[in-house]
C-alpha cells in the first residue's frame, strides 16, 4: 500500500510499472514464453494481437507493455478491427496506464459481445 504522503508523481510511476508488469506476466503465462523470447520471435503486430488475447486493456497500455510504438499500435488496432479480429468497448474506462478515459480493446472472442447481447441485458429492467 502506498504512503498517502508519497508525492503523486511517484505513486503514478509505481502504478504504471505495476500495470505493465501485470500485462507482461499475463502474456508470459498464457504463451509459456518469456517476453524476451516473444520480442525475438514475433513481429510487433503479432505481439500486439497476442497480448490483447490474454489481457483486455487500452491501446496505450498494451503498446507500452509489449514494446510496440503507440502509432504502430493504433495502425494495428484499425487493421484488426477491419478484419473483425479486434473489438473496442463502446464505453470509456480509465486507462490503467495513463489514467485518462479510453476504450478497452480485445482480440479474444470470449471477451467480444455483440451489441444484441448487450442490449438484451437491459430489456428486463
Amino acid at each position: 500500500m502506498s504512503n498517502p504522503f508519497t508525492p503523486l508523481h511517484k505513486r503514478q510511476f509505481k502504478d504504471r510499472a505495476f500495470t505493465l508488469q501485470f500485462i507482461r506476466t499475463q502474456v508470459e503465462n498464457g504463451t509459456g514464453k518469456p517476453l524476451s523470447q516473444l520480442i525475438k520471435e514475433y513481429s510487433e503486430l503479432r505481439r500486439y494481437k497476442l497480448a490483447l488475447w490474454y489481457v483486455t486493456t487500452t491501446n496505450k497500455a498494451v503498446c507500452e507493455a509489449m514494446y510496440v510504438p503507440v502509432e504502430a499500435g493504433t495502425k494495428y488496432k484499425r487493421r484488426l478491427e477491419k478484419l473483425g479480429q479486434l473489438v473496442s468497448s463502446t464505453d470509456e474506462f480509465r486507462c490503467p496506464y495513463t489514467g485518462d478515459l479510453a476504450h478497452l480493446v480485445s482480440t479474444n472472442p470470449k471477451e467480444q459481445k455483440s451489441s444484441d447481447t448487450q442490449l438484451k441485458m437491459f430489456e428486463n429492467e
